[in-house]
């Protein structure tokens, strides 16, 4: 069974970048982030309903 699909957002400038990853960690990996973007406050899981749908 494939692993549940979480949705991550992080601000890339003017645009925010959004990822659908299986944890923090591979959201950091997809990125490309050196650091750890969500114990900075940099980065956060989405959990709006409305945003998930428009990236499913």
């Amino acid at each position: 069974m494939a692993p549940r699909l979480k949705l991550f957002r992080t601000p890339i400038g003017f645009h925010d970048a959004y990822v659908a990853a299986s944890s923090r960690k591979a959201a950091l990996k997809t990125w490309g982030a050196d650091a750890d973007l969500f114990a900075r406050g940099i980065a956060e899981r989405i959990d709006d309903p409305k945003l998930l749908e428009e990236a499913a």
